[in-house]
């Protein structure tokens, strides 16, 4: 399968002018789904989690394996992740009567082309999304009212979030500010933990799958 790279950024930028930054209220959030993606080879398997901020407990996850023939591009990670996780959310969807923010593993509007993987999904959903990642892909930390944020195109999409040995890079993904993406991801990251809740048990429940079936690490 021939990957049009130049037709993907294009895709991307046309994506980034529907991505939407609009105040999102924290305080009624209880439902919260981590998006995440573990891999065997060519195989792709995405978890899907709905975590309960209100009963600090999961309510519902769903797995899907597929064959991913994209190669891994920086900055064009959605190409290759984003339709099975679709699909992993498609599923888990049909068993709840809501979510109410979506957290992917992946960046968002700190993007070369203010289109991450988070702001792909949020605007093909119309949901609000918060990208999460461990390294910085794009943008220049600087220090503003004592909060480490991410700033591209002289704009703040993001925040970078300090708790004991772990870092993580919070940002837009599609219908919330930079500043209650982070308050979201306070509330659901516990300060021993190395990712925010949601996006931790999509990724050990990932990797315990791909054990199971594949006898693989």
């Amino acid at each position: 399968m021939l990957f049009d790279i130049e037709k993907a950024k294009k895709a991307q930028n046309i994506l980034s002018r529907l991505a939407v930054i609009e105040p999102f209220d924290t305080t009624s959030v209880d439902v919260v789904v981590g998006l995440d993606v573990s891999y065997h080879d060519s195989n792709a398997i995405a978890a899907a989690v709905a975590y309960s901020v209100n009963r600090r407990e999961v309510i519902a996850t769903e797995l899907v394996i597929r064959a991913v023939k994209i190669p891994y591009i920086p900055g064009l990670l959605a190409f290759r992740e984003a339709p099975v996780m679709l699909l992993a959310l498609k599923m888990l969807l049909a068993k709840l009567r809501k979510i109410d923010v979506i957290m992917v593993n992946g960046h968002g509007l700190a993007h070369p082309r203010r289109c991450g993987i988070a702001t792909h999904i949020g605007v093909v959903t119309g949901m609000p999304t918060i990208g999460i990642a461990k390294k910085l892909l794009y943008g220049e930390v600087v220090l503003i009212d004592n909060h480490l944020a991410i700033v591209v195109d002289n704009s703040i999409v993001g925040y970078v979030v300090n708790r004991k040995k772990h870092r993580i890079y919070v940002s837009i993904g599609h219908r919330i500010t930079a500043e209650d993406a982070l308050r979201m991801t306070l509330i659901v990251w516990n300060e021993n933990s190395p990712l925010p809740e949601p996006i931790k048990l999509a990724d050990k429940i990932s990797r315990d799958y791909k054990r199971a079936i594949f006898n693989s690490k």
